[in-house]
C-alpha cells in the first residue's frame, strides 16, 4: 500500500515537472526561413536572394533596413511593410519583419498559431508575456507579436551575444 501511495504521489508531483523541463531543441539549420532568408547567410548570399530589387551595402557588419510604406514591396516580399536584417562577422544573425495588417481581428495567439503551422514550429514551447510570444530553441529565438502590426524577429542568440560583447568592448 505504501508503494502504491508513493507511486501515486511521485506521478502527481514529479511527472509535471519533467514535462515542464522540455525544451525546443531545433538547431540554427532548422530555424525557419523567411522569403528565402535564413540565419547565418553572408551578405553575398542575401544579395543573391534580393537580386537587383534591393540594394544591400553590407560587407561585414551592420543593419539593412527597408520599408515599403511609400512604395510597393518587391514581389518576393508579399505583405511586408518593413524589413530589418542585422549582420555581424559576415553573418546574418537577425531577421525582423513587420507585415501589413490584413486581418485586424487576428489575435497575437492566432498569429503565433498560424506562424507555427506554416513554419512547422513546435507550438507547445511558445511563451507568452503580455501578448509578446517567444520561442526559445537550442540556438535561436523567435519573437512574434501584433503590437502595431504582425511582427516577427528571428535571432541567432550566440551571434547576438558576441555582437553585444563587441559593442561593449568598443565603448570601453
Amino acid at each position: 500500500m505504501k508503494k502504491l501511495l508513493f507511486l501515486l504521489l511521485f506521478s502527481i508531483f514529479a511527472l509535471p515537472r519533467a514535462s515542464a523541463q522540455e525544451t525546443c531543441n531545433l538547431s540554427i539549420s532548422e530555424a525557419p526561413t523567411f522569403f528565402g532568408l535564413r540565419l547565418e547567410m553572408t551578405p553575398a548570399q542575401v544579395k543573391s536572394v534580393f537580386g537587383k530589387s534591393l540594394k544591400l551595402k553590407i560587407k561585414r557588419e551592420g543593419t539593412f533596413f527597408q520599408n515599403f510604406i511609400d512604395k510597393p514591396q518587391p514581389a518576393f516580399l508579399p505583405d511586408v511593410r518593413a524589413l530589418y536584417l542585422r549582420f555581424f562577422d559576415r553573418k546574418l544573425y537577425q531577421i525582423e519583419i513587420f507585415y501589413e495588417d490584413r486581418d485586424e481581428q487576428q489575435t497575437a495567439a492566432q498569429f503565433v498559431n498560424v506562424l507555427s503551422e506554416n513554419l512547422n514550429l513546435p507550438v507547445k514551447f511558445w511563451e507568452n508575456k503580455y501578448e509578446k510570444y517567444k520561442l526559445n530553441c537550442a540556438k535561436f529565438s523567435l519573437v512574434a507579436d501584433r503590437v502595431l502590426s504582425p511582427h516577427v524577429e528571428l535571432t541567432d542568440e550566440a551571434t547576438r551575444t558576441r555582437f553585444e560583447e563587441a559593442q561593449k568592448s568598443k565603448k570601453q
